[in-house]
């Protein structure tokens, strides 16, 4: 974090207030679909907006930045799958969040979100564990608001 100051005060003090909203927002939906970390984005947030407009500001990114690969990861889907069947013990704990009910399907993402599990990863991976879109979305949005929020406070 220490090393990353010189350049969070350069983007606060160089950018208007809109046009940091929308660099914020744009790296937090864009950084997780090319496998980067959108931490730093999210402690910007933080500092130049608060809580309540920070908090807003991420979550609809982080919408953005979890259905992009989704979305992608289906056009990739048997390359996914042959992944996940060469590493069966591995994708065990992905294909649970497959199976069952819409509530099922939601309680399982949700804890993959909150498990140390690399989410970028699984971005990728849910389209082939068969969850669908609605319980997928939002059990992203709701297991990441712990790490939304420390990222905000930090």
């Amino acid at each position: 974090m220490q090393e990353l100051m010189p350049l969070i005060k350069w983007e606060m003090a160089t950018f208007s207030t809109p046009m940091l909203a929308v660099l914020i927002f744009a790296s937090v939906a864009l950084f997780p679909t090319i496998f980067l970390p959108s931490s730093p984005s999210m402690w910007v947030a933080g500092m130049a907006f608060g809580y309540g407009f920070g908090f807003l500001l991420i979550i609809s990114a982080a919408a953005v930045g979890v259905s992009l690969p989704f979305f992608i990861g289906s056009l990739f889907l048997h390359r996914i799958r042959g992944w996940l069947e060469k590493y069966p013990k591995k994708a065990a704990f992905l294909r649970a969040a497959g199976g069952g009910n819409w509530l099922h399907q939601f309680k399982a993402v949700a804890l993959i979100r909150l498990s140390p599990f690399p989410y970028i990863l699984y971005n990728y991976c849910a389209v082939a564990t068969h969850v669908e879109y609605g319980p997928y979305i939002l059990g992203s949005l709701v297991g990441m608001v712990p790490e939304i929020f420390i990222s905000i406070y930090t």
